[in-house]
């Protein structure tokens, strides 16, 4: 079975750009709605941890490497996808204003370079968790 090498969604949040960028880049804004503790050093090169304890999801912990910061349009970084292997996937959010508030875009690539024995699940598990995340940020955004 042939896995394609990104997930992509799109939605419309109803806040500023801003207030999306924060709840992406801020360790205690992402940490309400994405794992259950995040750390970030918020630049290109710098580290981002995601830990997964109790969560919705598997435990465990997500470690990744920032390849672009440009506030409050473009977050990107690179991760571990799956604890399972060392090999990255490519994490890249977009915002652009919209009538309504922001058009967030979001783009998982890299699958095709995952061992093949991974890459079936780790494409499956992670398009269940992008939308199960993805709701919880439109949640959050919207209490907040």
């Amino acid at each position: 079975m042939e896995v394609p090498d990104s997930i992509e969604r799109e939605l419309i949040l109803p806040v500023p750009p801003e207030r999306v960028w924060a709840a992406l880049t801020r360790p205690d804004q992402l940490s309400a709605w994405f794992g259950t503790q995040a750390s970030i050093d918020l630049r290109p090169g710098g580290e981002v941890i995601f830990r997964w304890e109790g969560s919705t999801g598997p435990r465990g912990t997500n470690r990744g490497v920032i390849e672009a910061v440009e506030p409050p349009k473009r977050f990107a970084f690179r991760w571990q996808s799956s604890p399972d292997t060392v090999q990255m996937t490519r994490v890249e959010f977009t915002l652009e204003p919209h009538l309504e508030g922001t058009r967030l875009r979001l783009v998982e690539s890299g699958f095709a370079s995952l061992p093949p024995e991974l890459r079936i699940g780790c494409h499956e598990s992670n398009t269940r968790g992008w939308q199960r995340e993805l709701g919880e940020l439109a949640q959050y955004l919207a209490v907040r």
